[in-house]
C-alpha cells in the first residue's frame, strides 16, 4: 500500500513540476513577443475601379486613379 502511495506522489510531483516549466515558458513568450519590434504601419488606398484596399507601393497608378494592377482593373484603362 505504501509503494502505491509513493508511487502516486512521484507522478503528482513530476506533473506539478512540468506545469510550472510550461507556466514559466509561456511567460518568456509573452514577454519577448511584447518587447518586440513594431513594423511600420503602410499607408493603404482604394482601387478606382474595383475598391479594394492594397498598400500604397503596390498601387499602379492610372488616368482614373490609383489600381490594383489586378487583370481586370488593367483591361479597363
Amino acid at each position: 500500500m505504501i509503494r502505491i502511495l509513493l508511487w502516486i506522489a512521484i507522478v503528482f510531483v513530476l506533473l506539478f513540476g512540468l506545469r510550472l516549466l510550461n507556466v514559466a515558458k509561456a511567460k518568456r513568450r509573452s514577454g519577448a513577443a511584447q518587447r518586440g519590434p513594431v513594423a511600420p504601419a503602410e499607408t493603404m488606398v482604394r482601387c478606382a475601379r474595383c475598391g479594394v484596399y492594397l498598400p500604397q507601393k503596390d498601387a499602379i497608378p492610372g488616368p482614373a486613379g490609383q489600381t490594383c494592377g489586378d487583370a481586370a482593373c488593367r483591361q479597363q484603362d
